[in-house]
């Protein structure tokens, strides 16, 4: 019975919760961020791997974008989606290892954590990611008590997509060590069907690999330069005190201390296993931040696993769990609703967010004015921006590379070989340099893009015609 009211009270609530986000989606008027700008473009041309991600974002994207259409809404709505699921097998997961009152209580802070709050009005790898590790430890844990071949099929899969949702996933299998070693599960290693569930996600991710053995490993090289970027130099303990300072947002301002007490001191039942399912993805980038840069949501999944640590700990705590779920859905919806902020910060923390709607309209005005050109640009924000909103001329651009480097992924697919004698709209933040002008016969400066998102912030655009390519010859 008890089991039955929780599960029904948390569908009850994650149908309220996302009804909400959809309306707050829906009806804040923001724009696509350059991310997910670019995510919808790999969404039309679906390949098994793209310059900097594998191929899972942009098949959901896909999916959901042919379902109900390209607006912003769909756009997202895999994350909308996708967020409520994972909180699901989360709850079937502390079911399994706790019992139905913790379970719920897991479930709620999850979907009500400040990362799941900001990530489910976004569309990113985060989403596929966190459902893919929330899945995978789900399997983890039924395939070690049953031993049947359904639940490491289950296990194999999970680690399939989440490899091809982005390569992080990997460390999912370090943690699986780690527990195997702490708990002296050492038949585990000797498990055929464990074995077999290796071979399943190595198959699953095999395309993704061929795909970048057929492009020279782009992926692996953009992934590698980030690592690379993360082991050379003096220690930076201004990143490192910024990533852990974002934990705060990431995971609670009240439930992140909690979590290294509970790491610390606090009794929880099956802590090996959730332990050893937290601390390592934490600590690898951690270190990664020590040693170069890492963006505060990159350490997400910690957070599945650190959810049934701190909610198996706070049982009966009632006061602390009250005050920590207030502050975790007080920060949501500072995020949905940021007006206080906003004037107290005396600046807008949506700006990123908007103007990009506008400036797609005045290219459109100048496209139509020149229909032959082919807009170009040295940026990848203004490729992907244009691509979503001056559709569908946007999705004609190219970008401006006469020495065939490889910075992103409109460096890959684009190319300007076969275009000699075309015009082009040229699109930059920078005046028209002389080594620019040399490939053309000719070239002349349009009314320039301009929209102004907040008195501190605002979206200034060169444009140029350029007219007759001569080809990537010396200028």
């Amino acid at each position: 019975m008890i089991e039955r009211r929780a599960g029904l009270f948390l569908l009850l609530l994650l149908l309220g919760i996302t009804a909400y986000r959809v309306w707050v989606v829906a009806s804040s008027g923001l724009n696509l961020y350059v991310d997910e700008a670019q995510y919808w473009y790999w969404a039309q041309h679906l390949e098994w791997g793209y310059y900097s991600k594998p191929p899972v974002i942009a098949a959901i994207i896909a999916a959901t974008t042919s379902v109900c259409g390209d607006s912003e809404v769909c756009v997202r709505a895999g994350s909308l989606l996708l967020y409520p699921l994972s909180t699901g097998l989360l709850f079937l997961l502390a079911k399994r290892l706790f019992d139905a009152k913790v379970a719920l209580l897991a479930a709620v802070l999850f979907i009500t954590l400040p990362a799941v709050s900001l990530s489910s009005t976004l569309i990113s790898t985060d989403v596929a990611l966190f459902f893919c590790w929330t899945l995978a430890l789900y399997a983890f844990v039924k395939a070690l008590e049953s031993d049947a071949w359904g639940d490491w099929l289950l296990l194999g899969v999970a680690l399939g997509l989440g490899m091809l949702s982005k390569y992080t996933m990997g460390i999912f299998l370090v943690s699986a060590l780690l527990y195997v070693v702490v708990a002296r599960r050492f038949d585990v290693l000797l498990n055929r069907r464990a074995w077999f569930a290796v071979l399943v996600m190595a198959l699953m991710f095999a395309p993704n690999l061929w795909w970048n053995w057929q492009h020279d490993f782009p992926t692996f090289k953009h992934t590698a330069d980030i690592a690379a970027a993360s082991t050379q130099g003096a220690l930076h303990w201004d990143e490192f005190s910024e990533f852990i300072g974002g934990q705060f947002g990431v995971f609670g301002i009240l439930l992140f201390p909690l979590l290294a007490w509970v790491i610390m001191k606090g009794k929880v039942a099956h802590k090996a296993l959730l332990l050893s399912f937290a601390l390592p993805f934490l600590l690898i980038i951690t270190l990664q931040a020590l040693f170069g840069r890492a963006n505060a949501n990159w350490a997400a999944p910690t957070y599945v696993a650190a959810t049934l640590l701190v909610a198996g700990w706070l049982q009966g705590r009632w006061k602390l769990l009250t005050l920590a779920l207030l502050l975790n859905i007080s920060l949501g919806l500072l995020v949905y609703h940021p007006a206080p902020l906003n004037y107290l910060l005396k600046s807008d923390l949506h700006k990123r967010l908007k103007g990009w709607e506008v400036i797609g309209e005045q290219y459109l005005a100048l496209q139509q004015q020149y229909p032959q050109a082919i807009l170009l640009s040295d940026s990848r924000e203004v490729l992907s921006e244009l691509v979503y909103y001056a559709r569908p001329q946007g999705l004609r651009g190219v970008s401006w590379n006469p020495q065939h480097q490889l910075r992103h992924h409109y460096d890959l697919v684009t190319t300007l070989d076969g275009k000699v004698g075309d015009d082009f709209l040229l699109v930059t933040k920078n005046p028209l340099a002389a080594d620019v002008a040399g490939y053309f016969e000719s070239s002349q400066a349009l009314e320039p893009l301009h929209v102004e998102v907040h008195p501190t912030y605002t979206l200034d655009y060169h444009v140029f015609l350029l007219k007759h390519f001569k080809g990537l010859v010396s200028p």
